[in-house]
């Protein structure tokens, strides 16, 4: 399934401008796939898992921007933020940076995938 967001699009969120780089538009879907995949098992990830099991090319603590646009992605699909079951793996909550309910976002994930 293609993106709904474009190469070089500005995306407007949480008071910043955020660009869709040529890295962020290849990683993208690969990320969604896995994490819709992750949604339908029910669970959770953590940032390092997401970037060890696709070998992406961000540190696991500046992987916000493209969880961002994952999140405008779904957005735009009408579906639940798949941003909501990246976790932190010491606190296993999402970042700081996550706008709304993440456990909310995550239980209609879950109805969402499985």
């Amino acid at each position: 399934m293609s993106l709904m967001l474009k190469l070089g699009e500005r995306v407007e969120m949480k008071g910043r401008t955020l660009t869709v780089t040529q890295t962020a538009f290849d990683c993208l879907p690969r990320t969604r796939d896995f994490l819709i995949d992750v949604a339908r098992k029910g669970l959770t990830v953590t940032y390092g898992e997401v970037k060890g099991e696709l070998d992406l090319p961000y540190a696991p603590n500046g992987m916000g921007r493209l969880l961002d646009l994952l999140s405008e992605d779904c957005a735009r699909r009408g579906e639940p933020s798949l941003a909501a079951l990246v976790v932190n793996r010491s606190t296993g909550e999402v970042g700081h940076d996550f706008a709304g309910d993440a456990f909310a976002e995550r239980k209609l994930v879950y109805k969402r995938w499985r």
